[in-house]
């Protein structure tokens, strides 16, 4: 069973911006004029009770006024490969049960950095579960030594942790992977056929090797970089690879490349140490062809077309494909015009300027987490025993 472990929220000031996650109606209360009829969080619960597990998402009662908005978070905690695994658990501030997404990080020390995206979601009736990878956070492990198949296996015990909560209805759960989650996401929704939906934001629909080599090449040309660097660089990155994959030692690759380490674009390798070297070689062949085949879940794949790190217009094509020829019922891919790799459009003035990949200064595409919510809400039962299309 998962071990869930409640926070205790700082106070705010009344003449201070108020973060809804972090201010608490008492203390409200006792800030605000004595005119102003704030209601309290049961209060408000119990007034939403009877329409919230029929309405897509949740419209506040008109006799309520002033009330605030403060999605109720706990730390939930699980196990898997003999790693404990730790995150933030968020719903909204009414009663449950409620459809939940677990979310599923992209490549590096990702933690549970999704805050922002839960309380979306809180807002809009679902429970939602962020935690920190192997070795990031409060969790133990360690993120490099996992394979997609281990990153897989853990997203299926985050997804029991939470479907054992009476609060969630546990039909009702679906994944939102990033990035390298999107991999994730579709072969842990293979593997685990009660997985209700999966909405992958740049989730390459091509291999791990093709990805990168596309990905070095385009970050290289961005950053001015010549050809016969670039060329330089892929060779590198492939011979990494090779040499490890053929049994050659982490360590000593790393060491017999010692000439390039100087080298501007060499940061830009996916392999910069042993480490680094030996996890890129562990995943290169990863395919999720098999994976996108078996899927049987909705799925929703968001692309942006001006993503530097995924080669869009191949994911495109192979997930279309791969789904079309695996005759999956309900999918549906999205490419936002002029986003990057985060789905964000480049807000400055004349050429668009990229950094590590992104443009920036950016904004979120419009629509994109509009997008998101409204599918989930048209895919996920909000009552239990409730498909969509019954009533």
């Amino acid at each position: 069973m998962p071990r869930l472990r409640h926070r205790r929220r700082a106070t705010g000031h009344a003449t201070r911006q108020l973060d809804p996650r972090r201010v608490t109606p008492a203390r409200l209360n006792r800030s605000v004029a004595p005119q102003q009829n704030w209601v309290g969080r049961e209060s408000v619960a119990n007034s939403y009770r009877g329409s919230i597990g029929h309405a897509r998402g949740w419209q506040a009662p008109r006799t309520v006024d002033g009330v605030l908005f403060e999605p109720v978070a706990a730390e939930l905690s699980f196990g898997n490969a003999g790693n404990d695994l730790v995150g933030d658990f968020v719903r909204p501030p009414w009663p449950g049960p409620y459809p939940a997404v677990v979310f599923v990080e992209g490549s590096g020390p990702g933690g549970r950095n999704q805050g922002s995206w839960q309380t979306r979601l809180a807002a809009a009736g679902f429970a939602s579960l962020a935690y920190d990878k192997p070795g990031s956070g409060a969790s133990t492990g360690d993120w490099t030594r996992q394979t997609m198949a281990d990153r897989a296996e853990e997203t299926v015990a985050a997804v029991q942790a939470v479907r054992s909560r009476e609060d969630v209805l546990s039909d009702a759960i679906a994944l939102v992977g990033g990035s390298q989650g999107g991999w994730v996401a579709h072969l842990a929704a293979s593997a685990d056929a009660r997985i209700a939906a999966v909405v992958t934001v740049s989730g390459p629909g091509v291999s791990v090797r093709a990805q990168e080599e596309y990905r070095l090449r385009r970050q290289l040309a961005a950053e001015g970089f010549s050809s016969a660097d670039i060329q330089q660089a892929v060779a590198l990155q492939r011979d990494q690879v090779q040499r490890v994959q053929s049994g050659d030692d982490p360590a000593r690759v790393h060491a017999a490349q010692t000439r390039w380490h100087a080298a501007p674009w060499y940061p830009l390798l996916a392999g910069t140490t042993p480490q680094s070297i030996a996890f890129i070689a562990g995943i290169a062949d990863y395919d999720p062809a098999s994976a996108l085949a078996a899927l049987r879940c909705p799925l929703l794949a968001i692309f942006g077309a001006d993503d530097l790190l995924v080669p869009v217009a191949a994911s495109v094509r192979a997930i279309s494909s791969t789904l079309k020829d695996a005759r999956h019922a309900d999918h549906a891919i999205v490419v936002f015009p002029h986003a990057d790799h985060n789905i964000r459009v480049y807000t400055g003035t004349g050429a668009a300027r990229v950094s590590q990949g992104h443009y920036t200064p950016a904004e979120r595409a419009p629509g994109f987490d509009e997008l998101i919510v409204t599918w989930l809400q048209r895919r996920l039962p909000l009552e239990p025993g409730l498909l969509v299309g019954q009533s």
